[in-house]
């Protein structure tokens, strides 16, 4: 069975596609940034052959409620930077940006839908200030909506995905679907489990070494216990598949530190050179960092930062978009196999409760003879 949603905030549509490729139909979607929506639009019609614009560009927060549709679930992340460890001077909810996640819990009370996920930055468990300020109260709110709300801090590491990406997520079901499931002994939604535990303490990661370093790559790779998953190498090493795929384009280098940055170097603050045999820091391209390719004298370009997210090889960007707005795009999704996790673990609620309904109603009908 489909299950229709709405994707407020809905970005280039990382997170959308996650639930779309995974038993659920985006009937409408909301994205201020015009690159942003047609990004997403786009990929609706290469996946999917759809001709209409599934997602609207515009001011989500001047929509109103009662002009959304009606869907079985709602999903999406309001822009994180109000509550980001990275803005020193983070206002939290009383930026402009900050304010929008009342904007969401708005939309959800109006709406009602059966369930909704929220994605944000770690920051807005990690900081006292938001914690109290936005997280704490937003999590009470749902509950007070009739909502059993389940938070966890996921980090895509520990999914298989070569990346150090932590978010917040706030998943809500409603009551009366999770004390249906409990009367007959199931349990509500439960989050995915990890492939790996604490991957960045476990295992023995490799040192910083020259840029230029020759290694037998299928030598250190067999003689490494770091699972090959959870490199960058995994994701990008084939050179030649990468070549022809789309939108494998990268801005031109333009200074002497694409020579001599060590490879693995990540500690500073702009150059920031990748380690084949390590995982990617956090996916962020603004701020004047710059991810370096371990063995290339470039930036990475952006299908290969796509891979680090997850993201599958059939989506892409129109050719005429800025590689700049490219790039934004992909460091503001979401990691697209977390998304299609949490979409598979959010249907096997759903699937479970028909189940119990359609059986309910079963053995209560009256066959007339």
């Amino acid at each position: 069975m489909t299950y229709s949603i709405v994707s407020l905030f809905s970005g280039a549509g990382f997170l959308d596609f996650g639930f779309s490729e995974n038993g659920f139909d985006i009937i409408r979607g909301y994205e201020l940034i015009k690159e942003f929506a047609d990004a997403n639009n786009y990929n609706h019609q290469l996946r999917y052959g759809h001709t209409d614009t599934f997602i609207s560009h515009g001011d989500i927060t001047l929509v109103e409620p009662k002009d959304i549709p009606k869907a079985r679930g709602v999903i999406g992340g309001p822009p994180c930077q109000d509550f980001s460890i990275g803005n020193a001077n983070s206002p939290g909810v009383d930026g402009d940006r900050g304010k929008l996640v009342w904007d969401f819990l708005d939309k959800i009370s109006y709406l009602n839908p059966d369930f909704f996920l929220f994605e944000n930055v770690e920051a807005l468990y990690r900081t006292k200030k938001h914690r109290q300020e936005a997280l704490e109260p937003m999590i009470k709110k749902f509950g007070e909506m009739g909502y059993t709300v389940y938070f966890k801090v996921l980090n895509t590491l520990e999914y298989g995905i070569p990346q150090d990406r932590s978010r917040v997520f706030i998943v809500g079901i409603k009551n009366q679907i999770v004390l249906s499931l409990n009367s007959v002994g199931l349990p509500g939604f439960e989050w995915p489990e990890p492939s790996l535990l604490k991957p960045k303490t476990t295992y023995n990661w490799p040192d910083v070494m020259d840029f230029g370093a020759v290694i037998d790559e299928e030598e250190y790779r067999g003689a490494s216990a770091v699972p090959y998953e959870l490199t960058i190498h995994s994701v990008i090493g084939n050179t030649e598949e990468l070549s022809g795929l789309p939108n494998h384009v990268a801005f031109r280098p333009y200074s002497n530190r694409f020579l001599t940055v060590p490879e693995g170097d990540v500690k500073r603050k702009s150059f920031k050179r990748l380690h084949r045999f390590r995982y990617s820091p956090t996916v962020a391209y603004g701020n004047n960092e710059v991810h370096l390719h371990p063995t290339l004298p470039r930036r990475l370009t952006v299908r290969e930062a796509l891979r680090l997210q997850s993201v599958p090889d059939w989506y892409q960007f129109r050719e005429n978009t800025p590689l700049g707005k490219m790039f934004k795009m992909v460091s503001n999704g979401v990691a697209f196999r977390l998304a299609e996790l949490l979409a598979i673990q959010i249907k096997k609620v759903l699937d479970e409760y028909n189940e119990i309904e359609m059986s309910k109603n079963s053995s209560t009908s009256i066959v007339i003879s």
